[in-house]
Parts: structure tokens; C-alpha cells; sequence
């Protein structure tokens, strides 16, 4: 997934579309199909036990989880706002600040009614202080995304290109089914099995696991030099499984994640390990 803290949030937001017809804000909520203009603003509350970005996450030590919260702004012609802070766990034992990441988006969704959705964006990453997670060398993100609904599967493609003091390229593949069950009047429940594929450089994640150590020069005296682990240019980054539940009522809707994370060409001396992690959330949509 490419926007790892809004992806976490996604079947929040999903629901909230859900219960109102309205058309997703991003493309990762695609299930939900086409309909009328969305709500103007939706706040959303994410919790997960893992931290993972592009397929890639911290160390367990250093990783016990994240609180997100994320403000989205919709105008009916398809123009899409977003401000993202993050807040993670472990930031007493690591000396981090209480909000230590944030994303704040700008772009542009497809409308009205139609099988297929795209969406252009630039969102802007920025860390606060030292931090454990894996993105903090990127700055700018550049991405497409495009969503076909078929009968009984929809299918999404997106392409991010990162600039900062890394450069990446990273393209993802999802495929999903979805299942409405519709729970007393007009509430709505959303089971929806998906499979995630990952492709690209991960110059991004070889900076976070950089060793430093200090050598004596001439005519510098003491220099601090960073060293990499070697990296592929270009390959396959991983595999996610992951089962969204989501509940909405009314404006409000409540999300739970279940998901199992595969690594790929992992950098030596990165975590390569599979591993489950939980993500829950609560949204309120405003007209």
C-alpha cells in the first residue's frame, strides 16, 4: 500500500462512504462503487500493532504500534484534501516526540457514476525529531492510482514516485471481493478479502537500517560517515493478506483489520519476517 497510515484508516473511511452512496475518497476505498458527491469532511481514529510502510516495518523492539488520526476533505467536483499526524507507542522508550510523522495530501478523484475510478495526488511526508519508522527520508510522493469495478472482484493499480533525500519507485496491485450484509435498517456490514502485491526500489528503507561510525581524516578531523546495506534497484517488495470488517451506522463507522504481511528482498539487515498485525479505527462523516 503506498499511503501505509491512510491505508490503515481506509476501511474506516470505506464504511463511511458505504453508509452514505457516496463515491471513496481514495483509492484504496474503491469497493465501495460509484454514486453521488461524497460528504464534504470525514475525521478518522486509527489504531494498529504494527507500524508498515510500502510493505516494509521497523524492527519489533522498536514497533509496538500507532495511534493515526486523519482529517479528509471532499468538494463534490473532485477535489481531495488530507491532513494525516501519527503518534506511535513505543515514543517514551525511543525518545521520539508524541507526534513524530504526518502526510498532508492534495489532488484530485474522479466522479460520478462509472465502473472506473482514478485519482492523482502529491502528499507531502514530514518527521519530527529522530524516529524508528522506515519512511522518514521521503518528502514528497507523486502517485496515479486507477480502480476497475467488475462483477465479482475489484481490481486497483497505483504507481508512487517518492523524491527526497531518497528517490523510490513503487507500484501496487490489489485484489479484493467484496460482501455487503445489510444489519438492521439501514446499517451496513462489509466483509472484503484482499490480496496486496508490491513492486519497486526501496532506496527509502535501505537509509533507515544505515550504520554510522566515525573516521579520522586529515584535514577534517573526526567525520561521521553513513554506510548502507546494498539494495535491488527494482523487485518485488512483498505480499499482504488482509480481511477488512467494517460496520456503518448512520455517519459513524467502525473498522477492524486483520492482516498478514509477507516481505520480499529485504536489504540485509532489515526485518524479513511474516508476520499478522491488527488494525481498528472509528469515523464520522460531515456534510
Amino acid at each position: 500500500m503506498p499511503r501505509a497510515f491512510f491505508a490503515s484508516l481506509l476501511p474506516v473511511l470505506l464504511a463511511s462512504q458505504l453508509a452514505s452512496a457516496a463515491a471513496p475518497p481514495l483509492p484504496d476505498l474503491l469497493a465501495a462503487g460509484p454514486g453521488p458527491a461524497p460528504p464534504l469532511l470525514t475525521l478518522g481514529f486509527t489504531s494498529a500493532t504494527r507500524t508498515t510502510y510500502l510493505q516494509r516495518a521497523p524492527m519489533p523492539e522498536n514497533d509496538k504500534g500507532y495511534l493515526g488520526t486523519t482529517l479528509t476533505y471532499q468538494a463534490p467536483r473532485g477535489f481531495i484534501s488530507s491532513l494525516y499526524l501519527n503518534h506511535s507507542y513505543n515514543y517514551q522508550t525511543l525518545r521520539e516526540p508524541f507526534i513524530n510523522y504526518g502526510e498532508l495530501m492534495a489532488g484530485w478523484q474522479s466522479v460520478g457514476n462509472s465502473d472506473t475510478y482514478w485519482t492523482v495526488q502529491y502528499t507531502r511526508l514530514f518527521a519530527y525529531g529522530e524516529s524508528a519508522l522506515v519512511q522518514t527520508s521521503l518528502h514528497n510522493d507523486l502517485s496515479a492510482s486507477i480502480t476497475q469495478f467488475f462483477g465479482l472482484a475489484t481490481a486497483s493499480a497505483s504507481a508512487d514516485v517518492f523524491v527526497g533525500n531518497t528517490h523510490d519507485l513503487v507500484l501496487t496491485f490489489d485484489l479484493s471481493h467484496p460482501f455487503r450484509l445489510p444489519v438492521l435498517a439501514h446499517d451496513t456490514l462489509s466483509i472484503e478479502p484482499t490480496v496486496e502485491f508490491g513492486a519497486g526500489s526501496q532506496h527509502f528503507y535501505a537509509a533507515s537500517l544505515a550504520t554510522t561510525s566515525q573516521v579520522s581524516s586529515k584535514r577534517r578531523g573526526i567525520v561521521t560517515r553513513s554506510v548502507e546495506p546494498a539494495t535491488p534497484a527494482f523487485s518485488s517488495l512483498g505480499y499482504t493478506l488482509s480481511l477488512p470488517v467494517t460496520l456503518a451506522a448512520g455517519r459513524f463507522s467502525v473498522a477492524a483489520t486483520p492482516s498478514y504481511l509477507v516481505p520480499l528482498h529485504v536489504p540485509a539487515g532489515g526485518y524479513d519476517a511474516s508476520f499478522f498485525y491488527l488494525t481498528v479505527g472509528l469515523s464520522r462523516t460531515f456534510r
